[in-house]
């Protein structure tokens, strides 16, 4: 039981601290050795390293039924999430920047780890949810520009530089899935427990550091502002889940490659929104509290949900 509400518990306690003592996380953040090795990207490495290990693809059918889901849930994250954050941004009132962050969040494609972490707590499909990943990111190479440009009027140039993205993809992801998949065939055994509540660590160092840079932008925006922003960005996001969940369900997909729809396909990495952000001109706080929000709302029903979850598939199994 403990194993599965680590997660979701550690992300509320490290987003808790982010706020009261800011400065060690943000230390932590700023930690590096030399231009790409990072305390984000070693957290990163680790959680595909163990997630790869633990992959079990004799499980996967890759079947019309797998194809279909990953293209559905493709368009799900990358087309129809956007076009579901203007309508949130229109029914709860939001000015134009706000509006901005949090479309500009919505039509993100899925984070880099927690996803992947989440599904594995879920019981959920592990390399359908890699996969999602990874798949998902180079196409919002193509989806960002076209979505942001239809959602936004916005006179700036969106560049999200591919081929950078492309490079971060292979050496974040896949080389250390892949190292971590052989590593696991060579020794023909899963990890030991230990070791998911390494990857999940890593995810809760990852939420830390982020919050802690970012405190400063959620004391000084207006709390008003807060509850609306917050809000509509609950209100979206529970609403994808749903239509995911359901949608998914409706075409009589197995409950393991739901979850990794479910926490992969709806997720939405803070990185790149900030990146974007800055591209077209929007970072002042009034367009990047509300993505700050939306990965704060996030971080918090995911996490939950997928402890909940997975303590309901240790019940059925004992």
């Amino acid at each position: 039981m403990f194993r599965k509400l680590f997660l979701p518990l550690g992300i509320a306690v490290s987003i808790a601290i982010s706020f009261i003592w800011p400065e060690p996380g943000i230390a932590f953040k700023a930690l590096r050795y030399g231009e790409y090795l990072t305390a984000n990207n070693v957290m990163i490495i680790i959680t595909f390293l163990v997630c790869g290990w633990n992959v079990d693809v004799g499980s996967t059918r890759f079947d019309r039924k797998f194809i279909l889901l990953f293209l559905g849930g493709a368009v799900m994250s990358l087309v129809i999430s956007p076009l579901m954050g203007v309508g949130a941004a229109k029914i709860f009132r939001l000015t134009a920047l706000p509006a901005t962050g949090l479309i500009v969040a919505a039509a993100m494609p899925p984070t880099l780890s927690s996803g992947i972490v989440l599904t594995e707590t879920a019981n959920g499909n592990s390399l359908l949810s890699i996969l999602m990943t990874v798949g998902y990111n180079l196409l919002s190479v193509v989806t960002i520009p076209l979505m942001l440009a239809l959602c936004i009027s916005s006179k700036g140039e969106i560049d999200t530089n591919p081929v950078k993205m492309f490079v971060q993809l292979v050496a974040l992801v896949l080389v250390p899935s892949l190292i971590g998949f052989g590593a696991g065939k060579l020794a023909k055994r899963k990890l030991p427990p230990f070791f998911t509540y390494l990857s999940s660590t890593a995810v809760i160092l990852l939420v830390w550091g982020f919050f802690s840079a970012s405190c400063s932008h959620f004391k000084q925006h207006p709390v008003s502002a807060l509850l609306q922003e917050g809000t509509g960005a609950l209100v979206l996001h529970i609403t994808l889940l749903l239509v995911v969940w359901y949608g998914s369900a409706a075409l009589k997909i197995g409950v393991p490659e739901r979850k990794a729809l479910l926490f992969t396909g709806v997720s939405k990495t803070i990185t790149i929104t900030i990146t974007i952000l800055t591209i077209i001109g929007a970072t002042t706080g009034a367009a990047l509290v509300p993505a700050l929000v939306y990965y704060f709302v996030q971080s918090i029903v995911d996490s939950s949900l997928a402890g909940k979850m997975g303590l309901s598939a240790g019940k059925q199994n004992c």
